[in-house]
């Protein structure tokens, strides 16, 4: 029975967590983001390795936060120090799992370039949920850095096209193509 109400009380307190974020957040999750809007929305943008991954509760162990520390290699625009900590909503302590849909996935090791916001609550937050974080990959040929796809031409899925229906599959930039790219919207 306990248990039971803890599962409730979990559920309700997830709701309404969601709708504050949704209301507090919404310019930065639910819509479609170009990599010129992520720029101009981001308060730092940088790329580097995921070196440490944590999820715990909040002080009123009503909200699950993972806290993502990322070693930066190059800061693009701003500049959140020598370890860049970013607050991802959501996460697993335990055996709970609180999921906060919209936002991206870290794994520790992997590179990435990461698009930040500060939140008024002096937490950085990806921004543009999932649509902030690209993973760099490394050609197994010629050894160089990419990026799989830009906001939005790198999500996978079907749709249409011309009144067709097509599979979009993300393209993958070079590092250093996709860098400059977004280098170009800071004088904007």
């Amino acid at each position: 029975m306990k248990t039971t109400k803890r599962i409730f009380r979990l559920a309700f307190l997830l709701l309404i967590s969601f709708l504050v974020f949704s209301l507090t957040e919404s310019k930065a999750q639910h819509k479609k983001m170009s990599a010129k809007d992520l720029t101009q929305e981001s308060t730092a943008i940088l790329y580097g390795k995921c070196s440490k991954i944590k999820s715990e509760w909040n002080e009123k162990q009503d909200i699950i936060f993972t806290y993502v520390t990322i070693i930066p290699e190059e800061y693009v625009k701003g500049n959140l120090g020598p370890e860049a900590i970013i607050t991802i909503p959501g996460g697993q302590v335990g055996d709970i799992i609180y999921e906060v849909s919209e936002m991206p996935t870290f794994i520790e090791g992997e590179e990435v370039v990461a698009f930040v916001w500060k939140h008024p609550s002096g937490k950085n937050l990806v921004t543009g949920g999932f649509q902030g974080k690209f993973k760099i990959e490394k050609d197994k040929q010629t050894g160089k850095r990419t990026v799989k796809g830009k906001p939005f031409e790198g999500v996978e899925g079907t749709g249409t096209d011309e009144g067709k229906e097509k599979t979009f599959k993300p393209k993958k930039v070079k590092l250093d193509d996709f860098i400059n790219e977004v280098k170009g919207y800071l004088n904007n």
